[in-house]
């Protein structure tokens, strides 16, 4: 199970929420296209619904893989996300933490990817899968569609504390 809830997946993943932009949606749609690490993504709003305001946004992304593939790091390899259609993303860069079958991807920003239950690491037609990438391994994967977001409440900032009747 990747998730008993929503407030239990932002509760544990809050960490890893990253600033994005929220551009402006159909009335009524689920979708929520973003900008993040550079990249245009549309997502699946978890929070709302339709909690997202047009503008400036903390988002957990989430994504769901059947496969994470090992990749070489090199000096100049890149981490990276990118839409690959509607509402999916592919996702590479090194592993930040994990926590049964879900992994923190570092592709420039975090991304939380879950483990498809069933799926395996770096499994090829026939073979016996292994156990999920190490932290610190750098690793590619494809998210099944959709890409969610978990939208945070604004930051609050801290408002002077003096009493009003003191302001006079």
């Amino acid at each position: 199970m990747i998730e008993d809830s929503v407030e239990g997946f932002v509760a544990r993943w809050r960490a890893h929420a990253v600033r994005a932009t929220a551009f402006a949606r159909a009335e009524g749609s689920p979708l929520l296209e973003l900008e993040v690490g550079g990249a245009v993504v549309q997502t699946l709003e978890r929070t709302g619904p339709y909690a997202a305001p047009a503008g400036a946004i903390r988002v957990i992304l989430h994504a769901v893989t059947e496969r994470f593939e090992p990749v070489e790091p090199f000096v100049g390899a890149e981490r990276h996300l990118h839409a690959v259609g509607l509402a999916a993303v592919e996702v590479q860069g090194p592993v930040l933490e994990r926590d049964g079958p879900v992994a923190v991807l570092d592709a420039g920003v975090p991304i939380v990817v879950g483990l498809d239950p069933g799926a395996t690491f770096g499994q090829v037609a026939g073979a016996p899968g292994v156990a999920m990438p190490a932290v610190g391994a750098w690793v590619r994967c494809v998210g099944l569609a959709p890409a969610q977001a978990f939208v945070l409440p604004p930051e609050r900032t801290r408002v002077d504390q003096t009493p009003t009747d003191e302001l006079v």
